[in-house]
């Protein structure tokens, strides 16, 4: 199977993204307390700790699904940890309010979204409450979780001896006591930071300037966490102390007055409550964001008249008890695991983890042999990616001979299954009435069924629906944008040289299209609308709306 990344290291991009939070306001002149406390934490093996996050926002939301969902973050999501030490740990991820998303077909099954993972270790094992079993997955390839921690340390600590940065609002609120989940209490003292946009873009930058200047940081990262920028995503040439080194560089540019000034805004509120040890007890962490409600708009959803900002309000509180302490818990039994190595032997085990379940579809895609790539579509080719990506979601296949086939025409037929797949729509079965139904390959007629329920085709004025005939690049673009359910972008000019011979009736569908960055020109800037669409060039539309920046 390769060699896989082993997933406690998610555990570690976690902790870092909060060690980077109390770096960018311990590790500061004036806040020695919080500096010595975040080192203090680096010797920390063995906790107990419950963290609740929520996320709220007036984000206008016409789609029930995500406000659904929405809502449920605005509740909070439940994180329970408990480490014996660097080797063994179990967290336990739970949602506060869960009831938005139950039985809509958000979560599969009745039971409350929860799920189960222990660190055992090299091994991790992972269940969701809609699964019957653990998925277990062994590495042995990777570092051990002891010398990430080492490295983790020496990386922190260089990073405070490093770190010239004052900040302005930095107070010692008081002495006070912390009640701990457990039923304890604490005396403890509390700090308490603030920063404004122009304090955080500061801390941002001197944060990222220090890390750019740490000796062989592509390593010191790939030892901690894995690989966390792949190589193919830097310049030929370029480490990561090189790439941050730019990103610093346009952070010092940046204007914050003049952003503000537009409706942007960024503030952060970090409250720690240190013990007697020198050690965090509990902190709260508060980020709120405010964008122009402008750019509600010209992302395609509908703002109320008079939003003027749209604010999203992010808080982390977390308590943390039984420090370097004796921590127990039960551990899966044998016979409720099943390994990545069981199912590469018998992928008929994945049936175990239940119908309804959300780890066993992973598990057999985790499982599953590499697929040759196409014979006709080499790595060199334009559409590569895009082809690749799609056909790893059963978005599109090939054909015999492994051939995908990238310049032959779309039947409708063929581009209306992709699209169904591609936005996920599906069909309440309902009989079509078309003139030419009997024409409709069996294959595709659930396609053709979602699609027409869903309004992205109509058919033609003389009741045929011509599933059989060759889909131009005109009627692609004009039934994929009807298919996303977004006002059309009327206003968006176009810059293709053969821009006046789009059909009036696509003119719309094409504007909107370009300005979310689904399709492109050919090499010579004409879109072609008469020209027959291709499959790679399908595939590209399809690529750009799933994994795209709309």
């Amino acid at each position: 199977m390769g060699n896989r990344k082993p997933l406690y290291r998610i555990r570690w991009a976690v902790g870092s993204v909060l060690a980077m939070l109390l770096v960018l306001t311990g590790c500061v002149s004036n806040a020695p307390i919080l500096s010595e406390a975040l080192s203090k934490g680096t010797e920390v093996t063995a906790y107990e700790s419950k963290s609740l996050l929520t996320v709220d926002t007036n984000l206008p939301v016409q789609d029930e699904q995500t406000k659904r969902v929405l809502q449920t973050l605005k509740s909070g999501v439940i994180i329970m940890e408990q480490q014996k030490d660097l080797q063994h740990a179990h967290a336990e991820v739970t949602l506060k309010g869960p009831g938005p998303i139950l039985e809509t077909g958000l979560w599969p099954g009745t039971k409350a979204p929860a799920l189960d993972l222990y660190l055992q270790g090299n091994d991790i094992f992972a269940k969701t409450s809609a699964d019957n079993k653990f998925l277990g997955i062994h590495n042995d390839s990777a570092a051990s979780p002891d010398e990430m921690s080492e490295q983790l340390k020496t990386l922190v600590e260089q990073l405070i001896k490093q770190n010239p940065l004052t900040l302005r609002h930095v107070d010692i609120v008081g002495s006070e006591t912390v009640d701990l989940p457990d039923g304890s209490s604490e005396p403890a003292t509390h700090v308490r930071i603030s920063m404004d946009f122009k304090e955080m873009v500061d801390a941002v930058t001197v944060f990222l300037e220090k890390l750019s200047q740490t000796p062989d940081l592509d390593r010191q990262l790939t030892d901690i966490l894995g690989e966390t920028v792949p190589p193919e995503a830097l310049e030929p040439g370029a480490g990561l102390n090189e790439e941050l080194a730019k990103l610093v560089e346009e952070l010092k540019t940046v204007n914050v007055e003049e952003l503000k000034s537009t409706g942007w805004d960024v503030d952060l509120a970090l409250d720690v409550w240190i013990n007697a040890d020198k050690r965090i007890d509990q902190f709260d962490a508060a980020v709120g964001v405010k964008i122009p409600a402008s750019l509600v708009s010209e992302a395609g959803l509908s703002a109320p008249q008079g939003l003027t900002f749209v604010d999203f309000n992010v808080k982390l509180h977390r308590q943390t008890w039984n420090v370097n302490q004796t921590i127990t818990y039960p551990v899966p039994p044998a016979d409720q695991v099943i390994t990545t190595e069981q199912l590469e032997e018998d992928p008929s085990l994945a049936a175990e983890f239940g119908e309804a379940s959300v780890i066993g579809p992973i598990a057999s895609m985790m499982t599953m042999p590499p697929e040759e790539p196409f014979a006709d579509l080499s790595e060199e080719h334009w559409a590569y990616e895009p082809v690749s990506a799609l056909r790893s979601t059963g978005i599109v296949t090939g054909y015999e001979n492994n051939e995908f086939r990238p310049n032959q025409a779309v039947t409708r037929s063929e581009y209306i299954a992709m699209t169904v797949k591609a936005l996920g729509l599906e069909s309440d079965g309902k009989e079509l009435e078309f003139a030419d139904r009997s024409d409709i390959p069996a294959w595709s007629e659930a396609y053709w069924q979602a699609a027409v329920e869903a309004g992205i085709v109509k058919g033609y004025a003389d009741g045929t629906l011509k599933p059989n005939r060759k889909v131009t690049r005109s009627e692609m673009t004009a039934i994929f944008v009807r298919g996303m359910q977004e006002p059309l972008q009327n206003d968006n000019p176009l810059s293709f040289k053969d821009s006046s011979r789009i059909p009036s009736w696509a003119v719309p569908y094409v504007k909107t299209a370009a300005a979310k960055g689904l399709i492109h020109g050919t090499p010579d800037n004409r879109f072609a609308p008469q020209q027959y669409a291709s499959r790679a060039e399908v595939a590209s539309l399809l690529y750009n709306f799933m994994f795209g920046e709309m």
